[in-house]
């Protein structure tokens, strides 16, 4: 057990803006760095064992990190929703740039050593290097429900975007991107009838709409966008529950919770083998996730030193699943004269070694890009009558992968980012 001394109620039992305790953030900040590294550990499988060991981790960590995102962006969402004032520009700014800060860096450079040094291919059929699939991943384009539907139709096209190359875990970043459209459009357009322009609506929900529909029918992972929503069940639940309501401090209630959850799933796993992306498991997964949540919700201490590495490491984790393949190939091609543990050792270390200075050099700045574009957004969204609502004080919240990235400054799992070759 850590020895460092608890914080203390008052220090630590004051609440977030979400009204989340300092335990429950460092439990979902440990959730979204586990997560991430079990899709590191995914693809080390994939590229050096030739994907030949089967390694259901992938799948339970793409479950966490969209469960982490449905959860957290409902709860930022519904936040924003009672505060008066047009929140749809700087939601949409803060996802952009929560995204595309590393996305765009990481990109580029994945398609420079892509033509300089990679010289094996790792991603599935379709157009996956070159000019066009750099602009069609730079638009969170590749996969696209229209490519989909042909490929099912038969009809081949040469234009089938696809993630590049070795950037091929990169599919959910579009999922998870086009899924905060679309619950964009429902919130602050269809529900609290924000004044936005209707040229935009139209745009992004003839993009975004196909997105959550195709993923709620198939999709990689059978069914994504209802995993999303089932975690954004549980951010409902918790913010219609509130922090000091008799349910959210039963304690009680919590372990019935879990209890539940955990009997449900042991059962549904000894009688079908286990199967993450299967629906009814990754309900249970959520249910168990909720109960803990409640628990550690209502804890008076959180352990330092603990809370303080979860925090460490989940602050660097989505630009950890953004070059963790890439470098993995890279170590790869050219360890073959190397004993296999040592090159797969190398490769995990220098993944981390690289995301941290990706994470320091642009993922780390998101919020200010956040801001820089919250004016340029207003202007384009809104029309010329609509008021703007002032920016929070605490930054909303992260694909994954997870790990994919709590809302606000004091917790770093906003965007979860998953994984490919689901």
């Amino acid at each position: 057990m850590d020895s460092s001394p608890p914080v203390t109620a008052d220090a630590s039992k004051q609440r977030d803006s979400r009204g989340t305790s300092a335990s429950a953030t460092a439990f979902l900040d440990l959730l979204r760095f586990t997560a991430a590294n079990l899709v590191l550990l995914s693809h080390v499988f994939v590229v050096f064992f030739d994907n030949k060991k089967t390694y259901q981790g992938r799948g339970v960590a793409v479950i966490i990190l969209f469960v982490l995102s449905g959860f957290l962006i409902t709860r930022s969402l519904m936040y924003r929703a009672k505060k008066p004032g047009e929140h749809m520009p700087a939601f949409l700014a803060d996802r952009v740039a929560r995204i595309m800060t590393p996305f765009v860096p990481v990109l580029l450079a994945i398609a420079l050593l892509n033509a300089t040094v990679i010289h094996t291919n790792w991603s599935l059929d379709g157009l996956s290097t070159g000019f066009v699939a750099l602009l069609g991943n730079l638009f969170l384009l590749f996969d696209y429900p229209v490519f989909q539907l042909l490929d099912i139709a038969h009809v081949d096209v040469w234009w089938r975007i696809r993630p590049y190359n070795t950037a091929e875990p990169f599919w959910t970043v579009a999922i998870e991107f086009w899924i905060y459209i679309a619950m964009s459009l429902l919130f602050f357009c269809a529900i609290k009838r924000e004044r936005i322009r209707g040229g935009w609506i139209v745009l992004l929900a003839l993009i975004s709409v196909p997105v959550i529909l195709w993923n709620a029918a198939d999709g990689a992972g059978k069914a994504l966008s209802l995993t999303w929503m089932v975690g954004g069940m549980a951010g409902f639940l918790v913010v219609f529950m509130g922090a000091d309501s008799a349910a959210a401090r039963s304690r009680l209630l919590a372990w019935i919770i879990v209890v539940c959850g955990v009997a449900s799933l042991g059962a549904r796993v000894v009688k079908l083998g286990l199967d993450p992306y299967d629906l009814q498991t990754n309900f249970l997964m959520t249910v168990i996730f909720f109960g803990i949540f409640l628990r550690l919700n209502q804890a008076t201490a959180a352990w330092r030193i603990p809370a303080a590495l979860a925090k460490f490491g989940a602050s660097y984790s989505y630009s950890l699943y953004l070059v963790h393949n890439t470098v993995l190939v890279i170590v790869f091609e050219n360890t073959h004269s190397w004993p296999k543990p040592a090159a797969i050792a190398f490769g995990v270390v220098l993944a981390h070694l690289v995301a941290l200075v990706v994470y320091h050099s642009f993922e780390k700045h998101h919020r200010a890009v956040g801001t820089y574009l919250r004016p340029i957004f207003a202007r384009a969204l809104l029309k010329s009558t609509a008021p703007v609502a002032q920016p929070q004080t605490v930054s909303p919240a992260a694909p994954v992968a997870a790990a994919v990235a709590v809302e606000g400054k004091s917790a770093n799992v906003e965007v979860p980012v998953l994984e490919s070759h689901a």
